[in-house]
């Protein structure tokens, strides 16, 4: 008997509302987590990378790669690019909800900046939030087709930020 309807797999990876199944699909599957992960690791659910920036880095450009980032990840953003999405086609995904979703923290300089620089990039399900006053210009987007869908930003300082 087979173990499946589906013997010969899914060569291009399966979505169930909009998220990947992810044994099943065919490209890199990176994992990333603040607590306990560290770029030493290799980007494992069980031995996750530190940073978001040091696993767009491991990505192959226009391949699908994903990047699960775990509820509750912090990713801080202390100068100008210092997040940069420069790798083509990959997909970012957050996990968790309110305030548990991955956050990403503009802090030290009003320029710290998230750049997109690569095309069709998809990043879903993030906090953003600044701890400068006069925050400007956190994300830059300077390449086609980049996707962010359920976020939402915060001023933690109580003074205008420029996203």
């Amino acid at each position: 008997m087979s173990l499946s309807n589906y013997p010969g797999g899914f060569p291009n990876g399966v979505n169930i509302r909009g998220v990947p199944i992810l044994n099943s699909y065919s490209n890199k599957v990176l994992w990333v987590h603040s607590e306990g992960g560290s770029n030493g690791n290799a980007g494992t659910f069980d031995r996750p990378f530190d940073t978001l920036d040091y696993a767009v880095g491991r990505c192959t450009a226009s391949r699908g790669d994903v990047i699960m980032v775990k509820a509750g990840h912090v990713e801080t953003v202390t100068a100008a690019a210092g997040l940069a999405l420069d790798v083509i086609g990959i997909n970012i995904v957050g996990l968790g909800t309110g305030n548990l979703r991955p956050t990403i923290n503009f802090t030290t300089a009003v320029g710290a900046s998230m750049d997109v620089t690569a095309a069709n990039i998809s990043m879903t399900n993030f906090l953003f939030t600044s701890g400068i006053d006069a925050q400007t210009g956190a994300i830059n987007i300077q390449a086609a087709d980049f996707s962010l869908t359920n976020f939402e930003t915060r001023e933690v300082t109580g003074e205008s930020v420029d996203f």
